[in-house]
C-alpha cells in the first residue's frame, strides 16, 4: 500500500539535520519506533517516523547527505509538494517487561526513542550520542520522559563527566560507567556502533535481551 503525503513543513536542527512535517493520511496507523519508505519522483529511503503515534501530522528527522540522493531533495523541497509513502515497518518498538529499558542512540538514531517518548513511554534510560552539544535533537522531550538522561558527546578527545554530559562514546560509557543490572537494551544508529556495542553488551550484559537497527 502507498500514499501521498504533502510537505507542511521543515524545520533545520542544526545545519546538517532537519525535521519535516507532512500530512498524515486518513486511517494511518504506526507503533512508535516504526519506519517508512518516503518516495519523490525516482528516488526512495527508509526513515523513522518522529511523531507520536496520537498526533495529526507525520514527522521525520532526516540528515542532508551531500549528493543527489532524497535527503539533498527534501532539503530543497517546496512546501506542499507531494511525496509518496509505503506502510510502517519495522520491529524496533517498545516491549514492556519488569527490566530496566536502555535507548542507546547516535546521531538521528534517536528517532525511534523521541516517537516512543512523544507516545507516553517513560522511565527509560537514555544514551544520546552526538558530537557536539547541537546534535542532542530533542533533548528537552527526551530527558523528561527518561529516568536517566545521558548525553555522549565524542567530538571531545577525554572521557570525563560534567552533570548529564560525557565527553566520550556512548560505547566508553557503557563500559566505564552502566552498572550492572537487569536489562532490555535498544540500539539505533551506524552500522558500526550497532557492531562494536552488540559485542560489548554481549560481554558486559550477556542476559540481557537486545533489539537493534541500523542505518546506512
Amino acid at each position: 500500500m502507498e500514499y501521498s503525503v504533502r510537505v507542511l513543513e521543515r524545520t533545520w536542527l542544526n545545519s546538517e539535520t532537519f525535521e519535516l512535517t507532512c500530512t498524515r493520511p486518513e486511517g494511518f496507523a504506526f507503533a512508535a519506533g516504526q519506519h517508512v519508505r518516503l518516495s519523490c519522483d525516482d528516488l526512495e529511503r527508509e526513515y523513522t517516523i518522529v511523531s507520536a503515534t496520537h498526533e495529526p501530522f507525520l514527522r521525520f528527522l532526516i540528515k542532508r547527505v551531500p549528493g543527489a540522493g532524497l535527503s539533498a531533495r527534501l532539503a530543497e523541497i517546496m512546501m506542499h509538494g507531494l511525496l509518496r509513502l509505503g506502510k510502517p515497518t519495522g520491529y524496533l518498538t517498545f516491549q514492556p517487561t519488569d527490566k530496566t529499558s536502555v535507548f542507546i542512540a547516535t546521531g538521528v538514531g534517536v528517532a525511534p526513542f523521541v516517537a516512543m517518548a512523544a507516545s507516553g513511554v517513560h522511565g527509560f534510560i537514555l544514551l544520546q550520542g552526538a558530537r557536539d552539544h547541537s546534535g542532542l535533537f530533542y533533548r528537552p522531550l527526551l530527558e523528561g520522559a527518561a529516568l536517566t538522561w545521558v548525553g555522549c558527546l565524542s567530538g571531545e578527545d577525554t572521557a570525563r563527566r560534567a552533570g548529564s554530559i560525557f565527553h566520550g562514546r556512548v560505547s566508553t560509557y557503557v563500559s566505564d560507567h552502566l552498572p550492572h543490572g537487569n536489562y532490555t537494551f535498544y540500539l539505533c544508529g551506524s552500522h558500526p556502533m550497532i557492531h562494536d556495542m552488540t559485542h560489548l553488551l554481549d560481554e558486559r550484559y550477556p542476559a540481557a535481551r537486545v533489539y537493534s537497527e541500523a542505518y546506512s
